[in-house]
């Protein structure tokens, strides 16, 4: 999965668990898919934080 793909699958789970009528069980579904695509996330940016150093050390 591309960062770009998370962020948008993000948004997703962000509107649909807003919506008045979304049950327990799929706010959970929802929840547990967006804590695993914010990890994905923060470690696709740590990653490239760490190339651009490297970088710009060389």
């Amino acid at each position: 999965m591309s960062f770009e793909a998370a962020l948008k699958r993000l948004d997703e789970i962000s509107v649909n668990m807003e919506q008045p009528d979304i049950t327990l069980e799929d706010s959970m579904k929802c929840y547990t898919e967006a804590v695993e695509l914010i990890a994905f996330c923060r470690k696709y940016i740590s990653d490239a934080k760490l190339t651009v150093r490297k970088l710009e050390e060389a």
